[in-house]
C-alpha cells in the first residue's frame, strides 16, 4: 500500500481509517507501498487487513442506514422495485472485471474498484442532499469514508490514466434526473443506492484479499 498522511483525508474520513487502524489484525502485507523506499516521517502504510478493515466499517454504516430507511420493515431490505422504476446505471463489478477469484488481475480489478467508486459519488451526493438530521450524517460518514477508500485504491492503480473520470456534464444531468423524481420514490432510490454499493463493496473486500 503506498504511504499516506493523515493531512490526506477529510476528517470524517480520517476518523474511519483511525477506527481501522486500532481494529486491523496485524499484517505484514502490504501493497506495494513496502517497495516505494519511501522513509517520510509520520506517513503509515496501510496494509491489506486495514483497508479491509475500512471496507468493513463502511459496510456496516451502510446496513445501520438500510435498517434506519426501512424503519423494521424487513421487505423493505430486498425490495428492487426502484431498480426498474428508475433505470439506474449504478457501477456494478462483473465476471470480467478481474476481481473474482477466478480469472483475477489485479490491476484490471482495481482499475473497476477506482472508476466504480468515482461514479458512486454523484448517487452518494444525492443522498446526502435528501436526508435529514442524523441520516444525513450518516450519509457524510458513507461518502467521506469512501472517498478515503477511493485515494487509496488509485494509489495502487499502476496505469492511472485508465481510471474513468465521471463527466461532469454527465452528473449534473444525473443529478437534475434524481432531483426531479417525486418525494415518495427518493427513498427507494437511496434504498437501492446503498443496496448497490454494498453489493460492489462486499466483492471489493474479497478482491483485497487476494492481493
Amino acid at each position: 500500500m503506498k504511504f499516506l498522511s493523515a493531512r490526506d483525508f477529510h476528517p470524517v474520513a480520517f476518523l474511519g481509517l483511525m477506527l481501522v487502524t486500532t481494529t486491523a489484525f496485524p499484517t505484514s502485507q502490504v501493497w506495494r507501498g513496502d517497495i516505494t523506499g519511501d522513509t517520510t516521517p509520520n506517513r503509515p502504510v496501510y496494509t491489506t487487513s486495514q483497508v479491509g478493515g475500512l471496507i468493513t466499517y463502511v459496510l456496516r454504516e451502510i446496513l445501520e442506514m438500510r435498517k434506519e430507511l426501512c424503519s423494521g420493515n424487513s421487505d423493505c431490505m430486498n425490495n428492487d422495485d426502484a431498480l426498474s422504476e428508475n433505470n439506474l446505471k449504478l457501477p456494478e463489478i462483473r465476471r470480467n472485471d478481474g476481481c473474482f477469484q477466478t480469472g483475477y488481475n489485479q490491476e484490471i480489478c482495481l482499475l473497476k474498484i477506482t472508476s466504480g467508486l468515482l461514479k458512486y459519488q454523484i448517487y452518494l451526493e444525492y443522498m446526502k442532499n435528501n436526508l435529514q438530521d442524523n441520516k444525513k450524517d450518516k450519509a457524510r460518514v458513507i461518502q467521506s469514508n469512501t472517498e478515503a477508500l477511493i485515494h487509496i485504491f488509485k494509489q495502487e492503480v499502476t496505469d492511472s490514466y485508465k481510471i474513468v473520470l465521471p463527466s461532469p456534464t454527465s452528473s449534473a444531468l444525473l443529478m437534475e434526473k434524481l432531483e426531479s423524481q417525486k418525494e415518495w420514490l427518493r427513498t427507494k432510490t437511496i434504498q437501492l443506492i446503498l443496496k448497490s454499493l454494498e453489493e460492489f463493496l462486499k466483492v471489493t473486500l474479497r478482491s483485497t484479499r487476494q492481493t
